[in-house]
């Protein structure tokens, strides 16, 4: 039976808006702390995550003032990475990562009553295979984070220990002609407490690709170290619980939320596991 402990600590405080940013820019930071909020329930304790909406940043990107200010928070190497971007989707996507990821961890630096950094002082650079690398104070020195992306949002998930991953998807039908690729007869057996088929292809490929970032970030197989073992709904909130096996790591935890058009999953290990 699956046991997970989620005890949400939002008592630090309740806005992280960066001191220097432009007043026209405070709203986004005003709506991750909303969604920080909403979306409290997937973190295990030590953890924080938010969604950041990327039509809400992109005009800020197309005014110079707002973009220059936004700019001001990346550390210099983020800051050479970032100007090499000439694709505006490219440049949105990358930077709303940035910055929700920031978010959790100005988030997770007030949970600890550590220094409060400012956003140049975190470096969240590409690793080996893509994953994001943190180069922070030696306050965060045990810090991990996950970010993703899909459609108009950025999701990211920073813990004070331990392994974790975050997956937002979109519910697309697309995942129907490729479902042979990532499911098998026995996961989709288990998932039949979900009437809908499309949420239930969903979830599977959320989960495991949480589970991917978490456990396995180098490994260039997507899913056929990751099986799902066990699910349990919790409807009223929009919340699964699963576990999944993960070869040579043993079991990873899992939870997901629904919301609007998209599942937010997030993967931790460890102590969690």
């Amino acid at each position: 039976m699956i046991q997970y402990s989620i005890i949400p600590d939002l008592a630090e405080k309740t806005s992280s808006v960066p001191d220097d940013i432009a007043v026209a820019c405070r709203p986004l930071w005003a709506e991750m702390d909303r969604l920080a909020v909403r979306f409290a329930p997937l973190a295990a304790h030590g953890a924080r995550l938010t969604l950041l909406d990327l039509e809400q940043l992109r005009p800020l990107l197309d005014e110079e003032a707002h973009c220059s200010s936004l700019h001001a928070l990346l550390a210099p190497a983020e800051a050479r990475i970032f100007t090499r971007f000439a694709y505006p989707k490219r440049r949105l996507e990358w930077l709303g990562g940035r910055l929700v990821a920031k978010h959790c961890l100005a988030r997770l630096g007030g949970m600890r009553q550590a220094v409060s950094w400012p956003y140049s002082a975190y470096a969240l650079l590409p690793g080996a295979s893509g994953q994001p690398v943190l180069t922070a104070p030696a306050e965060l020195a045990e810090t991990r984070i996950s970010i993703s992306h899909s459609r108009r949002y950025a999701a990211a998930v920073a813990t004070a220990a331990g392994p974790c991953g975050i997956d937002i998807q979109h519910k697309t039908d697309r995942l129907h002609a490729v479902q042979e690729r990532f499911t098998s007869a026995a996961e989709l057996a288990r998932l039949n407490c979900i009437p809908d088929p499309l949420v239930r292809l969903t979830l599977l490929w959320a989960a495991k690709e949480a589970v991917k970032k978490c456990w396995l970030p180098d490994a260039p197989s997507l899913f056929d170290r990751i099986s799902l073992t066990e699910v349990r709904t919790v409807e009223s909130h929009e919340i699964w619980t699963t576990c999944l096996q993960v070869r040579d790591h043993g079991r990873a935890l899992v939870r997901i939320m629904g919301f609007d058009e998209y599942l937010v999953a997030v993967a931790t290990g460890g102590e969690h596991a």
